[in-house]
């Protein structure tokens, strides 16, 4: 008996444990396919705070759909807000575009505000850990992480660069858990541990506006451009 290549069986195809690991994605092609984002990752989004919201909120509202719609299936989400950006109003307009119903959105949206450095700092490196093992989130975003540093004409350098590394730590001493930063791009140059980031850059064109990112990731840069508009549609 013969048989054909294509009759034969194929050798069974393996996935590592980290392909089977929760995935957190933006539903955006031109995105989900250079950056794969699990749980224990850390990625931060830099650049103009109207844009880092919508990233953020796009990926927040995703992640408690369920994980056969794209989803993660999120419990919970601690928002630390120190930058004053936490929208609820961007929050209620992603859950109706996904056909989820908007409290029970903001309901699982659990939001700090912080408004000094120390706030900050002593929220993420002593409370959080609370915060964590009450309400078992499995997203933490925390907004304009950088901001108060560089906006703070009194703090020095090696103070803030203190500060920074301290709260860097102790985000990497939490598991099971995906960690987003944001901050605005900043001329003030403060050395803090490397971390996969997305840049992102804004260029009028004609009436709409067109996003040109930088995304490093696994040390390698990739840029990709998407305008404004698709990140406020499916």
């Amino acid at each position: 008996m013969k048989f054909q290549a294509q009759d034969l069986l194929e050798l069974p195809k393996f996935k590592t444990a980290l392909e089977y690991r929760d995935k957190f994605t933006f539903g955006n092609e031109k995105l989900d396919s250079i950056l794969k984002l699990h749980l224990d990752d850390i990625i931060g989004i830099f650049g103009d705070t109207r844009h880092t919201n919508t990233f953020l909120t796009r990926l927040v509202v995703r992640s408690l759909l369920p994980r056969n719609h794209g989803g993660a299936d999120a419990k919970n989400v601690i928002v630390i807000d120190s930058d004053n950006s936490s929208n609820p109003y961007l929050y209620v307009d992603f859950a109706r575009r996904w056909g989820m119903h908007y409290k029970n959105v903001l309901h699982k949206v659990l939001v700090s505000r912080q408004f000094t450095i120390y706030q900050l700092a002593n929220t993420i490196i002593y409370n959080l850990p609370n915060s964590i093992h009450l309400h078992k989130p499995n997203l933490i975003v925390i907004t304009g992480w950088l901001d108060q540093f560089c906006q703070d004409p009194y703090i020095r350098t090696a103070e803030a660069e203190s500060l920074v590394s301290q709260i860097v730590t102790a985000l990497h001493k939490i598991k099971n858990v995906f960690i987003v930063l944001t901050s605005r791009m900043t001329d003030r140059q403060i050395v803090f541990p490397a971390l996969s980031r997305i840049e992102i850059r804004a260029k009028k064109e004609f009436d709409e506006t067109k996003l040109n990112l930088s995304i490093y990731n696994n040390s390698r840069l990739k840029k990709v451009s998407i305008m404004e508009a698709e990140l406020r549609i499916d």
